[in-house]
Parts: C-alpha cells; structure tokens; sequence
C-alpha cells in the first residue's frame, strides 16, 4: 500500500523526525516548555534568525500539531531554516528531553 501523505520537511532528517513526533505526543506544559527551551536556543545561537525567515514560514490551512499554537508555529518552522550546528544543538536538547 503506498503511503500518500505529504513529506514534511523535516522528513528528510530520520533523528529530527522521530523527536518532534515524540514531542508532538507530550502533554501541552511539557510541550510548551520545550518549546519555550527551543526558541531560547534559537535566540541565543541567532538572535535575528526567526525575524529573517519568518515571511517564509507557510500559512496554509494544513493544521499539523504545531499549527495550533502560534508559538509552537513559530519555534518549529524557524528549525527549518537552522545550519548544521543549530540543528545540531536542537537534537540534542530534543534527544535530552524526550529520550
């Protein structure tokens, strides 16, 4: 049976994947402190990187889990724009945290 849905764009990342799935099935306030962790290491390792991209982030009517709150919207379409040792850095939080 083929597989119709869509390929996220973090899909393509195995490790990245598997934790924001993990962090989808958490409770709202472990989510939400998470997510307020991520946006720190976001801000401290850029601090203009959200502002930069965030005209890119896409604003369909998909309503992923992340879609639902604003603030999870934002942390988790900024990753998508992360270089390597920024993405680095969110696995290994995400990995301390969930695993």
């Amino acid at each position: 049976m083929r597989n119709n849905r869509k390929k996220r764009w973090y899909d393509n990342n195995p490790r990245l994947a598997l934790l924001l799935n993990l962090l989808k099935n958490q409770d709202k306030e472990c989510r939400d402190d998470i997510i307020n962790e991520l946006k720190e290491i976001i801000t401290d390792y850029d601090d203009s990187l959200i502002d930069r991209h965030v005209v890119d982030f896409p604003m369909t009517e998909k309503r992923r889990w992340y879609d639902k709150d604003p603030y999870s919207w934002l942390v988790i379409n900024s990753i998508k724009y992360a270089d390597k040792k920024l993405l680095s850095k969110i696995i290994k939080h995400l990995t301390a945290r969930l695993l």
